[in-house]
């Protein structure tokens, strides 16, 4: 066994080592959401598909357990319970599909700013354990006389190491997160546009 990192682990403290523990945390939650993610995500666009592939005669009331997930079922669902009145019968209805659709964006958007902030912190926290870790052993480097390069150099690395754990953490976070936002954009788009449509249609 090398005994140069474990002299590396002794020369930057376990400040680095408590943070590694926090990324790794991180990471264990940003991977949890991304899975989430990606789960309700492929949920809702295949329902939106089996909702846009029925003919435009047939209702899909019965079978509203493929359309859970669908947006578009939702202002169909609406449009279909909605009576034909005047003028504010049409702006009520606008106003409670719209109170649907924000509810149903919010539910879908829920731990995506996790996701971010996660982006956001995970590269800050493994720069701060290398700071911490090589102002550490630069601070020690007096004490020592001989071999210095020996052990300073396994310590430098060491604290670099918290550098590289906060990037691995932060990059797949930084993309799932712009790709889920793509998603979230996209169906938002479309159920708009779908809800415009539906509605001028009355």
């Amino acid at each position: 066994m090398d005994i140069r990192w474990l002299l590396s682990f002794k020369m930057t403290g376990w400040f680095c080592g408590g943070l590694l523990i926090a990324l790794a945390i991180l990471s264990i939650i940003s991977w949890s959401l991304i899975f989430q993610k990606m789960t309700a995500f492929r949920r809702a666009r295949r329902a939106n598909a089996r909702f846009r592939s029925l003919p435009e005669t047939e209702i899909p009331g019965k079978r509203a357990g493929l359309f859970t997930f669908s947006s578009l079922e939702l202002i169909f669902r609406k449009v279909n319970q909605f009576s034909a009145g005047n003028e504010r019968d049409l702006e009520k209805l606008e106003e409670e599909i719209k109170v649907e659709l924000n509810e149903y964006f919010e539910n879908l958007n829920r731990g995506l700013p996790i996701l971010g902030s996660i982006t956001s912190v995970a590269p800050f926290v493994g720069l701060l354990g290398t700071v911490w870790g090589i102002m550490v052993i630069f601070s020690r480097m007096h004490a020592q006389v001989a071999g210095v390069s020996e052990m300073v150099a396994p310590g430098v690395a060491q604290a670099l190491i918290t550098t590289i754990a906060g990037l691995i953490v932060a990059i797949p976070a930084l993309f799932f997160y712009n790709y889920f936002t793509m998603i979230l954009r996209s169906l938002s788009n479309e159920a708009e546009n779908y809800a415009s449509r539906i509605i001028q249609g009355l």
